[in-house]
């Protein structure tokens, strides 16, 4: 995965009068479609404290979890343009309009981009009972009967969508358990309630530094400084499986150019401070830091990718 430790506004710095000219008259809704207590939850509210100064209002997180963020999605999608309520997406964001008929949403069109924020890998990641090393995993997920059991985040999600994919290239038999969010998941994987999960690095690394999670493999171009000693799914065998996490904001589409430029410069100020930068890191976040040209590529990307997962493994919204 690359690592971008260069802080940019692109389309930004040439304006700063522009990016200056707006300010939001009430305090902000900041909207995350998950609950409390994972890392898309931190990294909601280290942005909404570093950006309320800068937009001289308080920025209030809300949690709306739900229908693989769905429930937030369609609750911003209907509010004003007026920059008074933004909403922070993942992958999910671009799983839902292939997922769903008739289609919810189009996150490219019904959405204007502010910036993307951070990225972290996917890690495979099991419960001691089940194996010690992927070799181990690979033969109890392939076994007749029962079958293992895979938990996500949410139907939709990325680690969703990554197991799905992995299912078909490894030829699993696994069942999926869909969860509200990152801690009610981990609580039942750390107990043995579910087999294992393609988790962010961030939420799955405080269990695998206390032996209570066993790290199978990274989905990565090249292992992690966190986790030197974990493959990468690619020399597993499986170079074609793509399943990581990355971190955005949008608004409704329609906003007036001052108040997009406002927020976007306030959003990557927050997240791109040598501080919050080595915080992240720690967790195994990389900041991107980018705005709306970058997020958009990105939704254009993985829109393309997952309609196709969707499609091969037939996943309904279940």
């Amino acid at each position: 995965m690359l690592r971008r430790t260069v802080l940019t506004l692109p389309g930004l710095l040439a304006t700063p009068a522009l990016a200056q000219s707006w300010k939001p008259n009430a305090p902000l809704r900041y909207v995350v479609p998950f609950p409390p207590g994972s890392s898309f939850d931190l990294v909601g509210r280290v942005v909404a404290e570093g950006a309320s100064p800068i937009l001289g209002q308080t920025v209030v997180v809300e949690n709306r979890p739900g229908a693989g963020t769905l429930v937030a999605v369609q609750a911003v999608k209907v509010l004003p343009p007026d920059g008074q309520s933004i909403l922070m997406v993942a992958n999910s964001f671009t799983v839902n309009p292939s997922l769903h008929q008739p289609k919810p949403y189009d996150a490219q069109t019904d959405f204007d981009p502010l910036a993307l924020l951070v990225e972290t890998p996917h890690v495979l990641v099991c419960h001691p009972s089940v194996a010690s090393d992927f070799a181990g995993f690979l033969a109890k997920a392939r076994q007749a009967g029962r079958g293992l059991s895979f938990g996500s985040n949410g139907n939709g999600t990325s680690q969703h969508m990554g197991m799905e994919q992995l299912k078909i290239l490894a030829r699993l038999n696994a069942e999926h358990v869909p969860y509200r969010g990152v801690p009610p998941m981990l609580t039942d994987l750390l107990a043995g309630r579910v087999d294992y999960t393609l988790g962010n690095l961030s939420d799955v690394l405080p269990g695998v530094r206390d032996g209570n999670l066993v790290a199978l493999g990274i989905v990565s171009s090249s292992r992690h400084r966190l986790l030197p000693n974990v493959p990468t799914l690619a020399e597993l065998g499986f170079p074609q499986l793509v399943s990581d996490t990355w971190y955005g904001v949008v608004m409704p589409t329609g906003g007036r150019p001052e108040v997009k430029a406002a927020l976007t410069a306030a959003l990557i100020e927050a997240i791109g401070r040598p501080v919050t930068r080595a915080r992240m890191a720690d967790m195994g976040l990389d900041v991107i830091a980018q705005g709306p040209a970058e997020l958009a590529a990105r939704i254009q990307r993985d829109t393309a990718t997952y309609a196709e997962v969707v499609r091969t493994a037939n996943i309904t919204p279940g």
